[in-house]
């Protein structure tokens, strides 16, 4: 089972070596119209063509997926900055709103005194 088992897998190896490769330095020839190619390098040269149209293919979806990727990193920057501008506005508008009514309350306190002391000086008055 063993001898079997080895034997598959040496023909295995060697089918491999079987299939049609191109030698480029003895399958390419040129011509004086061009160049000559054997069957397997024709094939091969096919199938390097193939493989370089499916590449670049793939190479332009890939930065078109990268340009967007980045479009979309910009605009999620643009929200964020949108979203820190509004809150430090909002911020410095709750700042403002707390000063003011403090403010406020020390102007409201000072009219009291104000119009509690008329009020003592106008009756001091009355009573002459």
């Amino acid at each position: 089972m063993k001898r079997i088992l080895c034997t598959i897998l040496a023909l295995s190896f060697f089918s491999n070596v079987a299939l049609a490769e191109c030698d480029f330095s003895a399958g390419i020839t040129k011509t004086a119209d061009g160049y000559l190619y054997t069957k397997e390098c024709h094939v091969k040269v096919g199938e390097m063509k193939q493989d370089l149209k499916i590449a670049n293919e793939q190479n332009e979806k890939l930065t078109k997926a990268l340009d967007l990727k980045d479009f979309a990193i910009t605009k999620a920057d643009q929200r964020a900055d949108m979203w820190m501008n509004t809150t430090y506005k909002l911020e410095d508008r709750i700042n403002t709103i707390d000063q003011m009514r403090s403010t406020n309350q020390w102007v409201a306190f000072g009219l009291g005194a104000l119009t509690m002391f008329a009020a003592a000086y106008a009756a001091s008055q009355l009573q002459r």
